[in-house]
């Protein structure tokens, strides 16, 4: 797995803060269409922390207009002159740009007017780019041993796993099968994919013997590799600091 850029991310006291690696973006530069989803870091006095939004259009250089942000089934009602900051994916690239509250309408929907982007920040993702995890699973050696054991997911790229586990269950271009499920927007997605180990490290502690086993997913099949992508384009947008 290779190393990766960082991501825009945002403070528990909404102190926007860039990349450490990052560069300028226009507005084109995300090609935003009407219906693409953003993520929005609602203002403290809201009590939403991280809401979702849906891009109705915009009117270059005035206004982008979105739907009213939505945290988990609860509308979050925002005022004139809120700020906000606004992430999205698209594309290679990840995005991040603060705006202004210019007016939140109600009729004939719920939608607000924000300020229109003037500095947009971003960094690309890369193919592998992995992000924490710590996701319950199952993996099974394949071939004539069988044995099953417990795991956790540590992180997950588009390539594949680093997977923590107290049992032994192969060496190095050994197979395992896993299967564990990703949090895809509030639903839990199953998968059942097939894995090469590509290297293993042991560690002791209190309880004995940790394996951590680096897994690269074996030909998996388009639609598992479109969950595994949408799991980690969600979790760079929706928990920047998650990626490693």
């Amino acid at each position: 797995m290779s190393e990766t850029t960082s991501t825009p991310a945002q403070d528990e006291d909404s102190t926007f803060e860039a990349p450490s690696e990052h560069r300028g973006f226009s507005f084109a530069d995300m090609q935003l269409a009407v219906g693409d989803r953003l993520q929005i870091e609602c203002p403290s006095g809201t009590g939403a922390g991280r809401a979702f939004s849906r891009v109705v259009g915009y009117l270059e250089n005035r206004s982008l207009l979105i739907t009213a942000p939505v945290a988990g089934r609860q509308r979050i009602d925002l005022v004139d002159n809120d700020m906000v900051v606004v992430r999205v994916f698209s594309r290679q690239n990840a995005f991040a740009f603060r705006a202004s509250v210019l007016r939140a309408c109600r009729l004939p929907f719920h939608y607000v007017h924000l300020s229109f982007p003037q500095t947009i920040q971003g960094s690309v993702i890369r193919k592998a780019t992995r992000v924490r995890t710590e996701l319950a699973a199952t993996a099974t050696v394949v071939g004539d041993d069988g044995r099953s054991a417990p795991g956790t997911v540590l992180n997950i790229s588009a390539t594949g796993v680093l997977l923590r586990t107290r049992a032994a269950l192969g060496e190095r271009d050994g197979q395992l099968r896993l299967r564990f499920e990703l949090p895809l927007h509030e639903v839990d997605t199953p998968l059942d994919v097939e894995a090469d180990i590509r290297n293993v490290r042991e560690d002791v502690d209190d309880e004995g013997i940790e394996y951590h086993y680096g897994l690269d997913f074996r030909d998996l099949e388009a639609n598992d590799r479109m969950l595994v992508k949408s799991f980690v384009y969600q979790t760079i947008i929706e928990q920047p600091r998650q990626v490693l």
